[in-house]
């Protein structure tokens, strides 16, 4: 409840994560009036640091449950504070018995934030804080608008330049784009870098931070880039008809669709991308005002 006594929060309308190889490394929540979406990256090694299914799986739900327990009591900005410590301090638990963890060993996450607060003239206030490239589809007087964070993409760039044309069997990382991967790494949460949550690196205040009023029960939509391959990849959908056609609970056959797609270019000959198969996920949610 904020200071005039109004109470604000939202609805989940629609939600559905895929695992695009062994382990989901993705995660997506809302409690009250904070919602996330997270996407997790593991570390380039074999050795395996943590007790999850894999480092980056450990490191997403660990994330889902954080922000889960403090969306009940803090603000924005004191919740990824206390998020960062949080991670950095379970990390270091799980990796006690590891001499020497590297960067390019410890996984990482990117993370989407959105709060609604009470706004103007009967519309409600979404604000977002963004690391990394997931995305949120706000709907604003201008159409659909994409919150993501950037920052990455030079970096992205240089990792699809290393991939080249080249087909590659599912499940394999070609060298040249380990190696790539690798040297990227190295400019993580670093000014002239890009920024996302690491166990091992600050990053809470530096994300991008964007705002929007909306009307009560607008659908909002949060995904992971995964999910966004239907638009960035394959091209089928703008933002905006991929955002009106989950409005409308379309979502399952989206997710079918971008499988289908996927295994219709198993060795990423015609959609360039490092994986064949990405997970997957979106959350579809309304700010509305508590009853």
């Amino acid at each position: 409840m904020n200071a005039t006594g109004s109470t604000v929060c939202f609805r989940s309308l629609d939600r559905l994560s895929l695992t695009g190889s062994r382990f989901n490394e993705d995660g997506a929540g809302l409690r009250g009036r904070f919602a996330w979406i997270i996407d997790g990256a593991t570390g380039l090694s074999e050795e395996q640091l943590t007790s999850g299914g894999s480092d980056a799986a450990w490191l997403a739900d660990f994330m889902d449950e954080r922000l889960a327990a403090l969306s009940e009591a803090e603000a924005a900005d004191g919740l990824l504070q206390r998020l960062e410590a949080d991670v950095r301090s379970a990390f270091g638990q799980e990796t006690a018995h590891v001499p020497d963890v590297s960067d390019h060993h410890t996984p990482s996450a990117c993370l989407g934030l959105i709060e609604v607060i009470p706004g103007e003239g009967g519309l409600l206030a979404l604000q977002g804080r963004f690391l990394g490239d997931v995305i949120a589809l706000v709907p604003s007087e201008h159409g659909i608008v994409r919150w993501s964070d950037e920052r990455a993409k030079p970096f992205e760039r240089k990792t699809m330049a290393a991939l080249g044309a080249r087909e590659h069997e599912p499940g394999k990382i070609p060298e040249a784009v380990r190696r790539q991967i690798r040297e990227n790494r190295t400019r993580l949460n670093q000014p002239d870098g890009y920024w996302v949550v690491s166990p091992r690196r600050p990053w809470a205040g530096e994300e991008l931070r964007f705002e929007a009023q909306v009307q009560p029960g607008a659908p909002i939509v949060l995904a992971t880039d995964g999910f966004m391959r239907l638009v960035d990849v394959f091209g089928a959908y703008s933002d905006g008809e991929l955002y009106h056609r989950l409005a409308q609970a379309k979502g399952p056959d989206l997710m079918q669709e971008l499988r289908d797609r996927e295994r219709g270019d198993l060795m990423a000959g015609a959609y360039p991308r490092v994986k064949t198969h990405d997970d997957a996920t979106f959350l579809v949610i309304a700010a509305e005002r508590s009853r």
